[in-house]
């Protein structure tokens, strides 16, 4: 190959680059490299980002032309070149304007060499099945393979949650995050804080997964007086806040602020804003709280005089309880945390 690439190299550079593009990636096969080296290889080649997404495995990388990682998301509309064999997976090439004249063959040649560099089984397992489903990127041909795979038919509820101990058939990781499917609108294990969104068809999982990371933020701590399990389809307008607003904005309200400050001396300030909101008598949320109604009366009076507004009557206590929705969506999980990376 490589005589045959020197002798064309003098009537004819383009089927020589082209020869040199299919040896490249032949002698990788034959080394059995990494798929970061094949990656790797694609950006020298072509002159231009390289990036890998693979649905099953939770693996997102992209390369220079120099060889460095490239961090962060990216949006394009790149040549793309699927992996035979491997649903949800597919390679593309970063490149502003037309495409280079090696482009096609690159990542035609790059996916073959994947290909054959992978091991075992190219089938994906369930968890792999359950990341395609649920991945927004993932083709629909992928999509309805991985659903059909998984044996979902009808509504399929979404639960994401950041504990080990989620328990399910039909469950992976998404991020730092673990995601259960449960067919039908099933009843959430306890025992977890988690979000949770019901897809009406399977198909429409990416959005549940996206409804359920919305409704994980708005979720209090296991044996906490909030909510440990949110559903999404609980919330109504309340999604919209939790959406709109990253946890860095809500952070930075004024009324959030205050809440931080005087939690650093008095842990009950929001739980006590919480039983109030919750209950409807005062007494009921002393009982709530298990203090004497006395000791919440004191409590509420001092909060008054710290806050600037009484969070018991009127507009106080709607101020209230926009401060303490806004709280969680400050101190809960944030979606880019569990996003995947591209």
């Amino acid at each position: 190959m490589r005589d045959l690439i020197g002798k064309l190299e003098v009537v004819d550079d383009d089927t020589a680059s082209a020869l040199r593009v299919i040896d490249h990636f032949d002698r990788l096969v034959d080394e059995r490299a990494s798929t970061a080296a094949v990656v790797r290889a694609a950006a020298a080649l072509a002159g231009a980002t390289a990036g890998l997404h693979d649905a099953a495995r939770a693996v997102v990388k992209r390369f220079a032309p120099d060889g460095r990682a490239r961090t962060g998301t990216t949006e394009g509309d790149w040549r793309h070149e699927p992996v035979p064999g491997h649903p949800g997976s597919w390679l593309w090439l970063e490149r502003a304007g037309e495409d280079g004249p090696l482009d096609a063959l690159i990542l035609e040649r790059a996916a073959r060499a994947l290909q054959a560099l992978s091991t075992g089984s190219s089938s994906p397992s369930a968890g792999g099945l359950v990341r395609i489903a649920c991945d927004p990127d993932a083709t629909e041909a992928d999509r309805r393979d991985a659903v059909a795979r998984l044996g979902l038919t009808g509504p399929v509820t979404v639960v994401l949650s950041p504990s080990a101990n989620l328990r399910a058939t039909l469950i992976s990781s998404v991020g730092a995050l673990v995601v259960a499917l449960l067919p039908g609108a099933a009843t959430i294990p306890e025992g977890v804080r988690a979000g949770a969104a019901t897809a009406s068809d399977p198909m429409r999982l990416p959005t549940a997964l996206e409804q359920a990371r919305t409704a994980l933020r708005l979720a209090g701590e296991v044996g906490g007086l909030a909510p440990a399990v949110v559903r999404y389809e609980d919330l109504g307008a309340l999604a919209v806040i939790a959406e709109r607003i990253s946890a860095e904005e809500a952070a930075g309200v004024g009324d959030v602020r205050r809440l931080d400050e005087l939690l650093a001396g008095h842990p009950w300030v929001v739980d006590t804003l919480h039983a109030v909101l919750d209950q409807p008598s005062l007494r009921q949320s002393a009982a709530m709280l298990h203090v004497h109604h006395s000791t919440l009366q004191e409590r509420l009076t001092w909060l008054s005089g710290q806050l600037g507004y009484s969070p018991a009557k009127g507009r106080g206590r709607q101020r209230a309880a926009v401060a303490v929705l806004l709280w969680r969506v400050a101190h809960g999980t944030d979606p880019e945390t569990v996003a995947e990376s591209h």
